[in-house]
């Protein structure tokens, strides 16, 4: 574990890692403002759902045909419930924790936050809400989470990331840890379409999201400002612990949100 313990005293390490987190909190923000701002958005379903492959009765078939093969079932929910932000940390991890590639890195969070900006953008203009919310699809969450909202739906940012993880790593397909990162980001496409998160539109349309941004920032790296590099190490490691807690609280916060509310009235002697 000495390389590990290496990657996090190295100061170009840690300000990228802190780069990526406070990317994903943007994007938790959005998400929090588009509650308002969302208001303007156009919702499109009713027109969206003129379109082929869009019928209950094959988005139902293809749910049931997987829920009946359940070694299949269990492999998708796995990869599916891994996450958005899992797909993000793994990628992180391997490229800028394990290998150490700075450049690489750098170009991963350029592509992300351009998929950020542009998906943003198209959720402001107009929504489509997802397979399970408009059929009503019983065992799926119908509320808005920290995470995640209903409307987030095309293009889908869970496989835009996806294919843009796929084509970044490209270049380290034949090491272990890119063929396993390369199998997972391939099977999210198929588990949000089998298991009624998304459409199969969402898909297509994230993929060419994804081409369309790595190919446009293709070259391009985010740029470190200098005056970063002068912090203090011991205050930067502390940052970096201070913004995984502040993760793994969301994350855990977002799974049960119900459950915190009660937590927090009970401490705070509220019925």
């Amino acid at each position: 574990m000495d390389w590990l313990c290496e990657r996090l005293r190295d100061r170009a390490v840690l300000l990228r890692l802190n780069a990526f987190v406070f990317s994903y909190f943007g994007w938790i923000l959005f998400g929090v403002v588009y509650a308002y701002l969302g208001r303007w958005s156009v919702n499109v379903t009713r027109e969206f759902l003129r379109l082929p492959l869009t019928s209950r009765e094959l988005i139902l078939s293809l749910l049931n045909t997987v829920r009946s093969i359940h070694p299949v079932y269990l492999i998708l929910s796995w990869v599916y419930y891994l996450g958005f932000a899992g797909s993000i940390a793994l990628m992180v991890f391997y490229l800028l924790v394990y290998l150490g590639d700075l450049e690489t890195s750098d170009q991963l969070l350029v592509r992300y936050l351009t998929a950020y900006s542009i998906a943003g953008t198209v959720y402001l203009l107009f929504h489509i809400y997802a397979p399970h919310v408009v059929y009503h699809i019983s065992g799926y969450p119908s509320g808005n989470t920290l995470l995640t909202r209903q409307e987030f739906v095309l293009p889908s940012l869970h496989n835009t990331f996806a294919a843009i993880n796929i084509i970044t790593v490209w270049k380290y397909r034949k090491r272990l840890g890119g063929k396993a990162l390369l199998v997972i980001n391939t099977l999210i496409p198929f588990a949000t379409v089998l298991l009624a998160h998304h459409w199969i539109y969402d898909v297509l349309t994230g993929f060419l999201l994804a081409i369309a941004v790595s190919r446009v920032t293709d070259g391009w790296v985010a740029r470190i400002p200098e005056k970063l590099y002068e912090v203090e190490l011991k205050s930067l490691r502390a940052m970096t612990m201070l913004n995984f807690v502040l993760a793994a609280l969301i994350l855990l916060i977002a799974l049960d949100p119900h459950r915190w509310l009660l937590l927090v009235r009970s401490i705070l002697g509220q019925p």
